[in-house]
Order: C-alpha cells, then structure tokens, then sequence
C-alpha cells in the first residue's frame, strides 16, 4: 500500500488538508470572501443613495425648469402687455399732437386770411383814396358827389 503512487498522493494531500487547516486559510479565506462581500453590499448601497440623489435632483431641476419656463411666459406676457400700453400711449400722443398741430394749423389760415383780407381793405382803401385824391384834385367831381363816394366807400371797406 506504501508502494503505490496513489497512497503517496493521497497522504500528501491529506497533509496539504491539515496545514491549511492549522495555518487556519479557509477561515482566512472565508474572512477576505466576507470582507469582498461587505464592500460590494456597501458600494451598491452607496449607489443606490446615489442613484435616489440623482432622481431627487432630477425631479427638483424639472421642477426649477417648468417654474422657470412659467415665469418667461409670464415675463412674456407682462411685456406685450406694457408694449400694447406704450403703443396705445403713443398713439393717443400721436392722435393729440396732430390734433394740436391741426388747430394751430387752422388758427394761422384763420389769422393769414384776416390779415389778407384786411391787407385787401387797406389797399381799396388806398386805392379809393388815391383816387378821390385825383379827382378832386381834377376838379371834375362836385363836392356833394365826392362825399357820397366817401361814403360808399367807407360802408364798402367796412362789410
């Protein structure tokens, strides 16, 4: 039995069995194995607390964004709105302006064609005196007749 290669084999590894169970390995073994085991629970533990962080934050900048976007909607709108204002502000500037302007418009034709006509009464006026002039002058008018063509005159220039 001592002779055979197999006896020799299993003897040696029976030995090989109880040195690893003296220098304790498969409890060292069992101790690295438990130690792998713990970090990879921790790490996924840590990547699950990161993962609820990340939807967490996820869900908080969805939300930041759909108030932001509610906010330039309404920041849109006040500004049509002022813009509608100032456009309607302008206008009725605008409007009163030309409204004004029209008036001083009128008031001037008012004031030109007074001035015109008075410069027309002014000139018969002259004209009719300069003529009278004349003819008294020339003697051919009496001076009954010169007076009803002063007054005539005088009633013309004042109509």
């Amino acid at each position: 039995m001592l002779e055979k290669d197999a006896t020799w084999v299993a003897i040696g590894f029976i030995l090989f069995i109880l040195l690893l169970v003296y220098f304790k390995v498969p409890g060292q073994i069992t101790k690295i194995l438990d130690n792998r085991a713990n970090k990879i629970r921790s790490e996924l533990d840590e990547a699950k607390k990161l993962r609820e962080e990340a939807q967490a934050m996820l869900a908080d900048f969805q939300k930041k964004n759909k108030d932001a976007e509610k906010n330039a909607k309404a920041l849109i709108d006040e500004a049509r709105k002022l813009a509608k204002n100032y456009e309607k502000d302008a206008k009725s500037k605008f409007d009163e302006n030309m409204e004004r302007r029209k008036k001083l418009l009128d008031e001037k034709l008012k004031r030109a064609e007074v001035e015109a006509l008075n410069q027309i009464k002014n000139d018969i006026t002259d004209i009719v005196f300069d003529a009278i002039d004349k003819s008294l002058s020339n003697n051919n008018i009496n001076s009954e007749a010169s007076d009803k063509i002063i007054d005539n005159g005088i009633k013309e220039i004042t109509k």
